[in-house]
């Protein structure tokens, strides 16, 4: 099969596979999205589609696979830095997620959910780096808290 053809070939499935997503049928749009990827593999907006469809049924970590992929494919495909940052906003990987949300706001400065987002996020990191702050001071220890005085007069008064 020669290239123009698979890549019209995929583009078919891609639609295909659009429809079920609009339909909320997740399972057969990502089946379709494979399909696409195995004629065309190096079609980001496949990969940043199949992401989407991975976090519409909490595969996580297939979803920032994907939106990895698209990002390795065209680093300046917005909504693959989109996708990442969902992706790892729901695996808890916070500034990570804050880092891609940056990129996607300074491209995208008028995009009002994508600030949204970064202002969402960035609180959470900020709140995350608090919690790490006050836990780290309960952790440390006073050295006298540490001293055993009972003990220490027991010796002395043997001497």
């Amino acid at each position: 099969m020669a290239e123009e053809e698979r890549n019209g070939s995929a583009e078919k499935l891609k639609e295909k596979a659009n429809n079920y997503f609009k339909d909320k049928d997740y399972e057969n749009a990502i089946k379709y999205y494979t399909d696409a990827l195995e004629l065309n593999p190096s079609n980001a907006v496949y990969y940043s589609n199949r992401s989407l469809a991975y976090l519409r049924t909490e595969c996580y970590g297939y979803a920032l696979g994907d939106a990895t992929r698209a990002l390795e494919l065209d680093k300046n495909y917005i909504k693959g830095y989109y996708r990442r940052a969902t992706s790892n906003m729901a695996l808890g990987k916070f500034k990570a997620a804050l880092k891609d949300y940056e990129t996607v706001v300074r491209v995208r400065p008028n995009d009002k959910d994508a600030k949204m987002k970064y202002q969402e996020c960035n609180k959470i990191v900020k709140q995350k780096a608090f919690e790490r702050a006050i836990a780290s001071d309960e952790l440390k220890r006073s050295v006298v808290d540490s001293l055993d005085i009972e003990n220490m007069i027991e010796k002395y008064l043997r001497i």
